[in-house]
């Protein structure tokens, strides 16, 4: 079984083919995402950054996947490029720093508020945080 296809396909059936997302866009993707359809928005997701990587899909990904402990790797790449993209990109930091929260990486995870507050000063999420990592310790 490919890496990328989910595990709950019964025994002895072949997977159903990858959709053609011939109109897929990232507000699509959100609207399956909030109906529920998140296999349907990751792969178009994925069609969307395998075609032309940009910040808003690569964020959005990485929301669908860093929750699941077989695609945090995959999550963290997502973030990784993102930043690339976009380095003031709030949301992936914000997202990033909860990656590093759920790793137990403390350090890392102020680092990246701190960054937001670098471009941000007023940023109050990343402030928030920053507060309760400081009165956790």
């Amino acid at each position: 079984m490919r890496q990328d296809q989910d595990q709950n396909v019964a025994p002895g059936r072949e997977p159903e083919a990858s959709p053609d997302f011939s109109h897929a866009s990232v507000p699509l993707a959100k609207q399956l995402i909030a109906a529920g359809e998140l296999r349907k928005a990751r792969l178009m997701l994925e069609q969307i950054v395998e075609k032309a990587p940009e910040a808003d899909a690569l964020v959005t990904l990485a929301t669908l996947e860093i929750d699941n402990p077989k695609r945090q790797s995959d999550a963290l790449d997502h973030l990784k490029r993102a930043l690339e993209l976009t380095p003031q990109h709030t949301e992936a930091w914000l997202l990033l720093a909860n990656y590093w929260g759920l790793k137990g990486q403390a350090d890392k995870q102020k680092r990246c508020l701190e960054k937001i507050l670098s471009y941000d000063k007023a940023n109050s999420d990343a402030r928030d945080a920053i507060e309760l990592l400081v009165t956790r310790k």
